[in-house]
């Protein structure tokens, strides 16, 4: 019976040792405890930056194709939806009354071209005689007016004759411009020309180069703005999501900012030798080539928002510590950071939602963001 005590007496002693050191480890554990985190080191650097937008392809001119004499449309010379050159006759307008009045010219021409000779000797005339004194004054008057009149209808005769050839030349409708040539809107034997009426027989669209229009926001302008931008290179991204081969360039931005959509109309000007691009198409359009001079990017991961607004979690004492910051444009898988950090601190990047502020953290690695 005695030897049942002592072994139940020393079984209760080994569970209490046993119960106060699980107590005190746990205790100690807790209270040494450190979260493991991959951090990010904060370094200042030229960061390159892009900007895409959507954009809407536009003809660098279209020119519609009129018919400026009337007549009947005899000929049409090119086949519709094929590529014309500038010069190229399109149509051919009857040219028989033209072809008339530019014989009535030429006659009308000669006849004051006559009678400009005979005035011209009459004058030369009478300046000797009045010299002679064998004429008066008002006959040498009489004598330099109609010589005089004799010259304007001469000139007035010429520019008659400029106006019917003119009018002949209308009667072949000439390209204006190079482009892809659309539809007609005459037959063979239609009047054309009619005062009043639609005499826009087609119309001519320049495909090479071509625009691509886009909508810059006002907060991206008013960033982009102070980058260098001579280097820009403009991509065009098909509807296919691949990037067009020829590289653009900015031709245009406006100087004002549109109120209604709070954003400032930009145009690049893409070559499209192969004509590829099509007028009217939508896709986007990508600006490289930007440099953000010293400046802090952070990965988006490491980005927290709260009731105050966007915060990350540095390291300081190797504590977590909540630091407000101000965040900037979307740089490939990075925010720039306007404000709120410097050169050299750490920003944590996982394990955010189990860190409580003050927590004590351990870095374990650092991740690498590139920027794209």
């Amino acid at each position: 019976m005695m030897h049942k005590k002592i072994i139940l007496l020393v079984s209760l002693f080994v569970a209490f040792v046993v119960s106060g050191c699980s107590s005190g480890d746990t205790q100690n554990v807790a209270k040494n405890s450190s979260i493991p985190v991959e951090v990010y080191n904060v370094k200042q650097e030229n960061v390159e930056v892009s900007f895409e937008y959507p954009t809407q392809l536009k003809s660098i001119q279209s020119v519609d194709i009129y018919a400026r004499v009337q007549g009947t449309l005899l000929q049409q010379n090119f086949i519709e939806g094929t590529f014309v050159k500038e010069g190229d006759k399109l149509f051919k307008i009857d040219p028989a009354r033209y072809e008339a009045s530019v014989n009535i010219a030429k006659a009308q021409l000669l006849s004051a071209q006559a009678t400009f000779k005979e005035a011209k000797r009459d004058w030369e005339r009478s300046k000797k005689l009045f010299e002679e004194k064998a004429l008066s004054p008002k006959e040498r008057d009489q004598s330099l007016s109609a010589y005089e009149s004799a010259l304007a209808n001469v000139e007035n005769a010429k520019a008659s004759l400029d106006n019917a050839m003119i009018d002949l030349e209308y009667t072949d409708v000439i390209a204006t411009a190079s482009g892809k040539i659309g539809m007609k809107n005459y037959d063979i034997g239609d009047l054309v020309g009619i005062a009043g009426g639609n005499n826009v027989l087609t119309t001519i669209t320049q495909l090479d180069p071509i625009h691509a229009e886009f909508s810059i926001p006002n907060n991206d302008y008013y960033f982009l703005r102070n980058l260098n931008r001579d280097n820009i290179k403009v991509t065009y991204i098909l509807p296919d999501g691949n990037d067009y081969k020829e590289k653009g360039k900015i031709d245009f931005i406006d100087n004002v900012v549109d109120s209604n959509t709070a954003t400032i109309k930009a145009r690049a000007i893409v070559a499209n030798t192969d004509n590829l691009l099509v007028p009217g198409e939508f896709s986007r359009v990508k600006l490289d080539g930007f440099v953000a001079e010293n400046a802090i990017a952070i990965p988006q991961n490491a980005v927290m928002q709260n009731a105050q607004g966007s915060f990350v979690y540095t390291i300081i004492d190797n504590k977590a510590t909540i630091t407000p910051v101000v965040l900037g444009n979307v740089v490939g898988n990075k925010f720039l950071v306007k404000s709120g950090l410097k050169d050299g601190d750490v920003v944590i990047t996982s394990q955010l939602i189990k860190i409580k502020p003050g927590a004590s953290v351990t870095p374990i690695g650092v991740n690498k963001f590139e920027t794209k």
